[in-house]
């Protein structure tokens, strides 16, 4: 059987890329992909972020990503307000 949602699909993506999905979800998961290009897109979309979030260190960032992630921080705190 294959998930008829994309939110299915969607929800099992890092339990996919990190191994830990049983033969049953891999099938599914698999088995959608082959059906829907959009979900297929995100899943590669999700690999590449996912690997180079791996490699990126503290020193990779900008003088000023602290600022920033405050900045953004606070917008999304004061939208739920």
């Amino acid at each position: 059987m294959v998930y008829l949602k994309c939110s299915n699909v969607v929800s099992k993506i890092s339990e996919i890329i990190d191994g830990q999905a049983s033969l049953m979800t891999r099938m599914r998961f698999h088995g959608h992909l082959m059906m829907c290009n959009n979900c297929r897109r995100y899943f590669e979309q999700y690999k590449i972020v996912k690997e180079l979030a791996g490699k990126v260190t503290a020193d990779d960032l900008p003088e000023d990503f602290d600022h920033v992630m405050e900045f953004v921080m606070n917008k999304i705190e004061n939208k739920d307000a």
